[in-house]
């Protein structure tokens, strides 16, 4: 079985595209704004850095699937995928002008669910350290 689209990306990342594009317009309209997507350290990457009304600044992992066999796509943030998260966030950090010791942080996860018809479930779980 062939996993690639046009233009050389799999299914699966065009699939994830499109989730995060979906998780950024639903955090938007909630009244975050984005400050970066697809930021990246080496081979690990933050989706969405955001920060909410309150100005507290996000780092959001979005996890799209289109199967449940697979479990449901929070479930696939792990301690392991936590860290790394953190481990970026803190790149991200070290090199920007924004001073961790007085902003608040957060880490969150955007859960897309595509459910019969083209429907989909979305959760944000805002603060997963908590």
């Amino acid at each position: 079985m062939n996993n690639k689209i046009t233009g050389g990306k799999s299914l699966n990342k065009t699939k994830g595209d499109r989730g995060e594009k979906i998780a950024a317009e639903f955090l938007q309209k909630i009244g975050y704004k984005i400050i970066k997507t697809k930021f990246r350290k080496g081979r690990n990457e933050i989706d969405i850095i955001a920060k909410s009304e309150s100005g507290v600044l996000n780092f959001i992992e979005v996890k799209t699937r289109f199967e449940s066999k697979f479990g449901k796509p929070y479930e696939a943030v792990d301690k392991n995928k936590l860290k790394k998260i953190i481990e970026v966030s803190n790149f991200f950090l070290m090199n920007s002008n924004i001073d961790r010791e007085k902003s608040f942080i957060n880490y969150g996860i955007v859960s897309i669910e595509y459910i019969e018809h083209s429907s989909i479930k979305l959760i944000f779980f805002e603060n997963i350290l908590d």
